[in-house]
Parts: C-alpha cells; structure tokens; sequence
C-alpha cells in the first residue's frame, strides 16, 4: 500500500486558509506544544482534515507533533504511536532541526534510537543528495511560478520520502494548479508527475541537474514498484 506525505510546499498566510482549517491545525498543534498526546493522538486519528505531520498555519518554528515529542522529551510509547501514523523523521524545523537533533540538544536520551532516521538503498547521499534536491526545487520553482504570487516555497528534501517504513511519495498541493504534483523515488532520481494545460506530464530529475519532461494528452503511468 503506497503511502503519501501531504506536503504545504507554498508558504500562505493564515487569511489564505479557511477557519475551519486554521483552527484544526491550531488545535492539533496547541495540544501537542503542551504535551496533551491524549487529545493530539485522538485528532490525528479522527480528524482528516489534519495529519501527524501539520505544522501550524503561520507558525515561525513549523514545529509538527512529533517535533514537539521530541522537544517535550515525550514517553516512548507516544512518540512510537506518532510514528505509526506516520511521522517523518527527517523532517526539519524552520529552523532545520529534525526531530533526532532536537532530542540530542534537549538531553532527551531515551528518544534518540526511535528518531535516527534510516534510509532505503538507492537514496542520494553527499553531494549527489545536494544536486537532486537543488533541481527538484528548480523545477517545483517553475512548474509553480503562475500560481503562488508573491508567496514562497518551502524547501522540498527527497530524504522525506526515502525513509524506511516512512511515506512512499509527497503530494506537493498548489492552489490553482491541477491537482498539484506527486513527487516519488526510483533508482535515486524524483519522479515529478503532474498536470498541465498541455495534459498529464512527467519530470525525472537526477544529481547531474537534468530534467526531463514530457507532455501528452494520455494518463501518466504510475510510478514502479520498488
């Protein structure tokens, strides 16, 4: 079963959301910055119009509830529960702190072990890591450029979707756009699908900085098994 990191790639302000939205991410987050896994775990699991890796809308630190785990030195059982519902680990603060780093500098020792993100084989590394994540950005640049205004991208990182037992692909949405892009992995390149007035589309972007795009009127086969 393949499983997808919803991904708020364009920075909006809170006015650009809904109020049913604002306050659902702002419930989920308040519990979690105050240690109520009780009521966090419960809206997780119940409320879909939040995930266990929401950050607050507007927030400066981007703090999703596993950091806040992290950071509160919350007991193994919760944060093995936020796992399981599938937070990533190599996520990282607006401030570039993942969830591991956190533990570390707050001397939260009896986390680290959970959080030490692992990674599948054929995942970028060093500088091929650096190259594939630089023209992955370039080309969620372009392929957003009519539809976010003056607003800003965050920072996609292909290791979000590279984690053993984390997500398979990221649905990066863009408001106006069709649909919004699917980002997957194979054989260490990002495999960016989707559409355009021209039809279904399809970018593989690889460390030596090329993109390759095709364009028809024809459905985009779906992504290979690993």
């Amino acid at each position: 079963m393949t499983t997808t990191l919803p991904w708020d790639g364009i920075l909006m302000p809170r006015e650009a959301y809904g109020p049913a939205a604002v306050k659902a991410r702002d419930s989920l987050t308040d519990a979690a910055a105050q240690g109520d896994w009780r009521r966090a775990l419960s809206q997780v699991r119940n409320d879909y119009t939040v995930g266990v890796n929401t950050w607050k809308i507007g927030g400066e630190s981007m703090f999703t509830p596993l950091h806040h785990a992290a950071y509160l030195g919350a007991p193994r059982e919760t944060v093995q529960e936020l796992l399981s519902l599938g937070g990533v680990r190599s996520l990282p603060t607006a401030h570039g702190e993942t969830p591991y780093q956190l533990a570390q500098r707050r001397g939260h020792d009896h986390l680290l072990d959970m959080l030490d993100p692992y990674f599948r084989p054929g995942t970028p590394l060093g500088d091929n890591l650096e190259n594939v994540n630089l023209h992955v950005n370039t080309t969620l640049a372009e392929l957003t450029a009519e539809f976010r205004g003056e607003h800003q991208l965050r920072t996609f990182d292909v290791r979000l979707i590279s984690e053993e037992g984390g997500p398979d692909e990221a649905w990066f949405t863009a408001p106006g756009m069709y649909g919004g892009i699917r980002i997957g992995m194979f054989w260490g390149r990002a495999h960016l699908e989707y559409n355009s007035r021209m039809g279904d589309s399809y970018a593989v972007v690889g460390p030596e900085g090329s993109a390759y795009v095709s364009r028809s009127k024809r459905a985009v086969p779906a992504l290979p098994a690993r």
